[in-house]
């Protein structure tokens, strides 16, 4: 009953748009005060969270994608997509998914990329007659390969959490990752006939050699993340303190576009976001700790086994359900709540926490597409003018390409578990 009326207290807290991490630790404190339980436990769970090696490569990432956000390479990177597949026809809108794939491999963020390209494509694809609302639609989807393609904020929650290897976690991220630009791609393509949409130019050598020059420096960003993890040369923490070493380097001495005063602005964001989100993860602890001591995830576990004991079955129910979650929250409280309850289903199952893991950031991807939570269409919205609900309706065949995707990586896991077997210790 005590857990009944602090969950109720924890949903009211949401409701009354309590940042979620409060409505958490107050919803917990009162168990703790009406269960009679010594509050030195919920100091201790507190104080706890943080303590994770995981967790040091969140901070380093953030600043990194932070730093080349902005240095401006936006603009660069979307010369450079148009330089490679402006030819195609509907070249502008691939244009718009290979730039989002790009830049993906540097924020780590949707959000971060909704509004660096987004405010450079958006007006680019309305000046060449495509719909603002399907421009919109179609940067909001797009920029949600951020988190597919490492570095990716959510795999670095999702590690410390399951405690599953970051590192992996990326490697396993990059096919799915060029896998949803493909199939985002092919619906693209099949709306260009149907359209009759131009392409931007004539393919040119000459042009691509110099937009590849120009953008190469951003491009390099993803290669040592991704070359470094497979060769094993070094941890995700010190891929990120290199990542932020480069950022500053590139922005900075390089291309001299940014300040000093803005690199000081950069570290008190990314101090913000990193705090916001261990802050998150802290009290989830806490809720974690309580929902143990009242053996809820023991029982979601007998309910699963008991419903069926099919692997993919339970995957295709725990979808469902996070993306249904995933409407009214966020993806870090969805990470930090709704998924320490479900890891002992899927172990207890067998499935592999990897998989598992790329599966979760696909209903998190699904979620940030749908109101009334899905931040990147609030910046589309924004940058484009476009009604909210005008952009999900023009979405929905991106949504749809999303939602296949998702049930092929869920029935055949070697499409995520491939490239991190191949990394030394895989």
């Amino acid at each position: 009953m005590i857990l009944f009326g602090c969950t109720l207290l924890f949903l009211l807290l949401l409701a009354l748009a309590v940042p979620v991490a409060f409505s958490i630790g107050m919803a917990s404190l009162v168990y703790f005060w009406f269960a009679d339980v010594p509050l030195v436990v919920a100091a201790q769970q507190v104080l706890a969270g943080p303590d994770s090696w995981v967790l040091m490569a969140l901070p380093t990432f953030v600043l990194a994608g932070m730093l080349m956000n902005s240095s401006g390479i936006s603009a660069r990177i979307v010369d450079f997509a148009n330089a490679v597949v402006g030819s195609i026809r509907g070249g502008l809108a691939m244009s718009n998914i290979l730039a989002n794939m790009l830049f993906g491999g540097i924020s780590g963020s949707a959000t971060a990329d909704a509004a660096a390209l987004g405010t450079v494509i958006i007006p680019a694809m309305k000046k060449a007659g495509y719909r603002p609302d399907f421009a919109a639609a179609l940067t909001s989807s797009a920029s949600s390969i951020g988190i597919v393609i490492p570095p990716s904020t959510p795999m670095i929650i999702y590690g410390a959490i399951a405690e599953v290897s970051v590192g992996k976690m990326f490697l396993a991220g990059v096919i799915p990752g060029i896998l949803m630009g493909l199939f985002l791609g092919v619906v693209v393509y099949c709306l260009a006939l149907h359209n009759r949409w131009k392409p931007v130019a004539p393919f040119s050598w000459r042009n691509l050699a110099r937009k590849s020059w120009a953008a190469s420096l951003a491009l390099i960003m993803p290669l040592i993340i991704i070359g470094g993890l497979l060769l094993g040369a070094y941890t995700p923490t010190e891929v990120g303190a290199v990542a932020c070493v480069y950022g500053f380097v590139v922005s900075y001495l390089v291309y001299g576009s940014i300040s000093l005063r803005e690199v000081y602005k950069n570290l008190v964001d990314a101090a913000v976001l990193t705090s916001v989100v261990t802050i998150t993860i802290s009290f989830s602890l806490l809720m974690g700790w309580i929902l143990s001591q009242q053996r809820v995830p023991e029982m979601i576990t007998r309910w699963f086994l008991g419903f069926t004991d099919d692997p993919s079955l339970t995957l295709v129910l725990i979808t469902v359900l996070m993306i249904v979650l995933g409407g009214p929250l966020d993806a870090t409280p969805l990470l930090v709540v709704v998924v320490p309850i479900l890891i002992p289903v899927v172990k207890a199952l067998g499935v592999d926490l990897v998989h598992f893991g790329i599966v979760i950031i696909f209903t998190i991807v699904l979620s940030q597409q749908s109101p009334p939570v899905g931040n990147p269409l609030f910046v589309v919205a924004a940058i484009s003018g476009q009604d909210i609900f005008t952009i999900t309706r023009a979405n929905i065949p991106f949504i749809i390409a999303a939602t296949v995707l998702m049930y092929l990586i869920l029935f055949f896991p070697e499409i995520v578990l491939f490239l991190p077997r191949l990394a030394p210790g895989g």
